[in-house]
């Protein structure tokens, strides 16, 4: 008898062993992504919430701010030579100044979550990190600092090109699962709370601080199970408490929150639909069960690291630790649930092909690289057709950088289209549950989303029109040539794809974007829907109008910007539940150059971008419709020029100081 708890401690530290490796694993990826990225993801950001320090990014003068991670070895996980290369003038190393870190850290673990160091990472892909926190022990004082000194990290990591967030979740609340407020400004909380949680245990990487203690229960238990499990470990010596935070066990997911994640997701393909067709997919699996709570894909992937043997037999050994992929293990789940009726092949095809251009974004995203990428890509590959998840056309996807733009947006519109159908079937199966399903999603949550959608898909007078896209931040393209054309006495600008010429563009008419019969316009709509950025080179064949490429190209410096590109998931909620008001304006003058003195006409148009993301464009005949528009938007919205919202430009003309005087008078 004496043999068996040394036995199952045994057991307990060879999945401890197991899990740590996979965890070393999914680092090791996302190092291989991008070494510089990884660097700071996963060494030097812990190391600044570790520490505070006047000449260090975060630091925040006060006293009683919060800081330090729990287990961390500065030492070990940031060494010398790596603190030199991001931080040279730093004192903080001196062993004669003041020690930059605490004796009493606050964060208990630091965890990303998300596709950081999976298959699904790419260049666009930003990272999200879960801090455990005690909220008891920090008071509202240090909670609030310890969100300044988050919010400072943030900061100094955008400007080094990497988008990141931390949320602040409390222990106790996440254990509850009660953590709305918290995820509320990114994931509408109230309806997708289990569903957060589920993703954060079965995607994220451990990047400092105590283990999850999820990865050591078995899955199966009930919620009691579940507990009287952990005071089991604890009473009886097999687990150091403090090396291990416990956020609590799911045991299954209610279907009543599915339909919430069913809108987020919805939301959340305006800006990045590859992932949100895989995550959409999943959602219709989930529901296409016959009870009333769904399993948890959380689950899978906790067997296949520390409870193998809760395995088939024939999936037991199948997979090394290295080669387990959350996003991977999902799509092969969700293909092989797609391709059980005939009926459902062409959404199979296109969760591969999603999958497969996901995978891409990295690589593409990589190709400047010296790590392996060819190999590395190629092995990705070899993976993918193992298990199914290749798309039959994948040499054509593999060329998805040079796709026609007519290609890209027939794609795009089938992303769309699926996404749509999808959510109709889905409300349509939501609407057979009885009524003690007990929906968790609140109005509120429904009023945001439901404007999000609208912001992106409804039509209106004088706005620019979303096209559905696979992604504005890839639809961006390295050459575009404006050609202009007269007929009938109307100008006409067209955008083509590629750098061209006079007469190459007649040969190559498959490759034009778009035709307006304003240039203004058609510079704003290839702005709003990310074909044309700041990489993109701007070329104009020869024409006859005073209008030359420096104008044009002088333009959309100003425009870029003025009007950064939005990420609809990211807009505030609480500008959603307000009426919309204008942000931020720019007025173009008589862009064509056309005489003014002695003429009562001067043309103009004003581009403006609102709280709810959507952009619109008016054009102006006078002087007298500009300046009451400008004064609209300065007595209505506070824009102006003095609130440094408001740009005007005038290209260069003969006129030009005459045109700065009649406006400003």
């Amino acid at each position: 008898m004496e043999t068996k708890p040394e036995t199952a401690a045994s057991s307990f530290q060879q999945k401890v062993t197991r899990y740590l490796q996979y965890n070393e694993e999914r680092k090791a990826k996302a190092m291989l992504f991008n070494t510089h990225q990884g660097n700071l993801l996963l060494k030097v950001l812990p190391y600044l919430l570790h520490s505070n320090y006047p000449d260090l990014p975060g630091f925040i003068d006060d006293a009683n701010c919060p800081y330090g991670i729990h287990l961390f070895n500065p030492a070990e996980e940031f060494p010398h030579e790596l603190f030199r290369r991001y931080f040279p003038n730093s004192s903080a190393m001196r062993t004669d100044r003041p020690s930059p870190f605490t004796d009493k850290p606050c964060i208990h673990s630091l965890k990303t979550i998300g596709s950081i160091g999976t298959i699904a990472q790419s260049a666009i892909s930003d990272c999200d990190y879960w801090v455990s926190i005690r909220k008891g022990d920090l008071g509202e004082q240090g909670l609030r600092l310890l969100q300044d000194k988050c919010r400072a990290i943030e900061e100094w990591a955008q400007k080094r090109g990497s988008e990141v967030h931390f949320f602040l979740m409390d222990i106790d609340q996440t254990r509850e699962n009660n953590f709305d407020a918290e995820t509320d400004e990114e994931s509408a909380g109230s309806s997708i709370k289990l569903l957060l949680k589920d993703e954060l245990f079965r995607t994220h990487i451990l990047v400092a601080g105590k283990m999850l203690l999820w990865w050591f229960i078995p899955p199966g238990l009930t919620e009691g199970e579940y507990r009287t499990f952990v005071q089991n470990l604890v009473s009886r010596n097999k687990i150091r408490a403090n090396d291990f935070v416990d956020l609590g066990y799911l045991s299954d997911i209610p279907k009543a929150e599915i339909f919430g994640a069913c809108l987020w997701q919805m939301n959340k393909a305006l800006d990045s639909p590859f992932k949100s067709v895989i995550k959409f997919a999943y959602l219709e699996l989930l529901l296409r069960g016959e009870t009333t709570t769904l399993p948890l894909f959380s689950d899978r992937v906790k067997c296949l690291v520390t409870y193998p043997e809760k395995l088939a037999g024939t999936e037991q050994g199948a997979m090394e630790l290295a080669e387990i992929d959350p996003y991977i293990l999902l799509a092969r789940d969700i293909i092989a649930f797609y391709t059980q009726e005939k009926s459902e092949q062409k959404r199979a095809s296109l969760i591969q092909e999603c999958m497969f251009l996901k995978t891409l974004e990295g690589f593409e995203s990589q190709k400047n690289t010296k790590f392996g990428q060819t190999s590395h890509l190629k092995a990705t590959m070899d993976m993918m057709q193992a298990w199914h998840l290749l798309p039959e056309n994948f040499s054509h996807f593999l060329r998805f950088r040079n796709w026609k733009y007519k290609e890209l947006i027939a794609f795009g519109a089938k992303v769309h289209d699926y996404l749509i159908e999808t959510y109709k079937r889905l409300r349509w199966i939501f609407k057979s549950f009885g009524a003690d399903t007990g929906l968790t999603i609140t109005e509120r949550d429904i009023s945001i989303l439901g404007r999000k959608l609208f912001t992106f898909y409804e039509q209106k007078a004088d706005k620019i029109d979303y096209i559905r896209s696979v992604s504005r931040d890839l639809m961006a393209q390295e050459h575009i040539t404006i050609h202009i054309t007269k007929y009938e006495g109307v100008f006409y600008y067209y955008a083509f794809q590629g750098q061209l010429d006079h007469e190459t563009v007649k040969s190559n008419v498959d490759s034009v974007i778009k035709r307006e019969d304003n240039l203004v316009r058609l510079i704003v709509w290839l702005l709003v829907n990310g074909i044309l950025a700041a990489k993109t080179q701007l070329h104009l064949t020869k024409n006859f109008l005073p209008i030359d490429l420096v104008d044009i190209q002088k333009l959309t410096e100003l425009l870029i910007k003025t009007f950064p590109i939005i990420h609809f998931s990211r807009i505030s909620p609480a500008n959603l539940l307000k009426r919309e008001k204008v942000l931020r304006a720019l007025a173009i003058v008589n862009f064509e150059k056309e005489p003014v003195k002695g003429s009562k006409t001067l043309k103009s148009t004003m581009v403006t971008e609102n709280s709810y993301g959507e952009y619109f464009i008016q054009e102006y005949t006078t002087p007298i419709q500009l300046k009451n528009a400008m004064r609209i938007l300065l007595t209505q919205h506070y824009v102006s020029r003095w609130n440094n919202n408001l740009e005007v430009f005038i290209p260069a003309q003969d006129e030009q100081s005459y045109l700065k005087t009649l406006i400003e008078r």
